[in-house]
């Protein structure tokens, strides 16, 4: 399943084509949207909470419709995508025509066209998102911070790698952060919210909030892998580890180049033959979960995450 830092990209890469644009055909190929034309309508915006999508859409000035604002809301579940100008195929869900390019969506999880306060409501259950900019102005990172907290108090029971994924908690965080954030923390996987502390719980939220930022735009580039490993050792920072700054990054990416192979972009995180890339210990992987239906394998490395 994408990680929210993936739908952040995505969006990204979708606004040049779509915001301000006018739809000159609508497909839906789903039943209960076989007859929706949204013909003319205009895209407002692209955005998104957690790992939801939302395209925003007007009617044209001639429209008679009750709802003159529409949100296009999808889910991209464990196989689904946007994609512009692809071939359709049998997986395709919709396809939207614009001047000059196409958008399709293939085997979206959810495919939704409601009013914008009905998919506010839909989207109420979700907790604070990782990716919010309010995380980047202080004035509003402590209420995002104090309330991720206080959600993940309500979970005393859970173990924190379940707690990591549970949206309803914090929205946007996926499988490989809640993996790499653990291992950076030298926390076990199995440890309770009950027996970590509000620094301890911070310091997660907010290494796996950096981490993510450096993958989305303009920090990351446009086609660039996803990489967990540009942090530095730093006695003072929270969990004796930090982000590396501009420079460092810079300098080590091209050291990167200059090296034969794939170079590692993650600690534990398929990693499975490798082995931990802080210790070389051999990974463990354990499906955990809330119930069986919500079991995800998270790997983790039993020699540093002993806390």
């Amino acid at each position: 399943m994408p990680e929210g830092d993936s739908l952040v990209r995505l969006a990204h890469r979708l606004r040049p084509v779509m915001q301000g644009r006018t739809l000159r055909h609508t497909d839906f190929r789903v039943p209960r949207l076989a007859a929706l034309n949204l013909q003319d309508w205009i895209v407002n915006d692209v955005t998104t909470t957690g790992k939801y999508l939302s395209m925003s859409v007007q009617a044209p000035d001639h429209a008679r419709v009750a709802r003159p604002e529409l949100i296009v809301l999808s889910h991209l579940g464990m196989d689904g995508s946007w994609q512009i100008d692809a071939q359709p195929s049998h997986q395709t869900r919709c396809i939207f025509t614009l001047d000059g390019h196409q958008v399709l969506g293939f085997s979206l999880a959810t495919l939704e066209v409601i009013p914008s306060d009905i998919a506010h409501d839909k989207l109420a259950y979700l907790g604070p998102d990782i990716l919010d900019l309010g995380w980047n102005d202080p004035n509003t990172a402590d209420a995002l911070r104090s309330q991720v907290i206080r959600n993940f108090r309500q979970a005393a029971d859970q173990p924190i790698a379940t707690a990591l994924l549970d949206q309803r908690l914090v929205a946007g965080i996926g499988n490989i952060y809640r993996c790499e954030v653990l291992l950076l923390a030298r926390i076990s996987p199995y440890r309770t919210i009950s027996e970590l502390t509000d620094e301890q719980l911070a310091g997660l939220i907010a290494l796996c909030h950096d981490l993510m930022t450096l993958n989305i735009p303009p920090v990351a580039e446009e086609q660039s892998r996803r990489s967990t490993v540009d942090v530095r050792p730093d006695p003072s920072a929270p969990f004796g580890v930090r982000i590396a700054d501009a420079t460092e990054r810079a300098r080590a990416h091209a050291d990167r180049r200059r090296r034969r192979g794939n170079p590692p972009v993650y600690w534990v995180y398929g990693r499975q033959r490798a082995g931990c890339l802080r210790c070389g210990h051999r990974i463990r992987t354990d499906a955990l979960g809330t119930g069986p239906t919500t079991e995800r394998n998270v790997a983790w490395c039993p020699n540093c995450q002993r806390g």
